[in-house]
């Protein structure tokens, strides 16, 4: 129990940076006219309130960390941030009213979300990594 409990924590810690990776990713895509190039309409404010958020689900959605896993870490980041990524673009950006994959903001917005998303998990996995797990 104790030794689950460890995993628990570490892949939420995990997970709360993954969410700070996409938060910052997100906002740099944006910030730095790479949504605007592919003409997506995301380009959010860096405020706290905003980053809170993102780490705070980051943390819950860090817990798929402890599915097993034998691949590269790189992998295994980027393949388990298909998942929240997917969620965004399938469940909570339609529920506001932006479509099937959100494609009122553009196009491309399935790939800006998801690379925002790898950026995070690949983070996320890099840490995990770094603790030895």
């Amino acid at each position: 129990m104790r030794e689950f409990l460890r995993n628990l924590s570490f892949c939420f810690a995990a997970g709360c940076f993954a969410g700070l990776g996409y938060a910052l990713a997100l906002w740099a895509m944006g910030h730095y006219g790479f949504s605007r190039f592919l003409h997506v309409d995301i380009a959010p404010y860096l405020s706290s309130a905003y980053v809170y958020q993102r780490v705070v689900w980051g943390g819950i959605c860090g817990l798929i960390f402890m599915l097993p896993w034998q691949k590269s870490w790189i992998t295994r980041g980027f393949l388990l941030s298909l998942i929240p990524a997917g969620i965004l673009l399938l469940i909570l950006l339609p529920m506001r009213g932006l479509g099937i994959g959100a494609l009122a903001l553009g196009t491309l917005t399935p790939l800006v979300i998801i690379l925002a998303c790898a950026a995070g998990g690949i983070a996320g996995s890099g840490l995990l990594r770094a603790q030895g797990k």
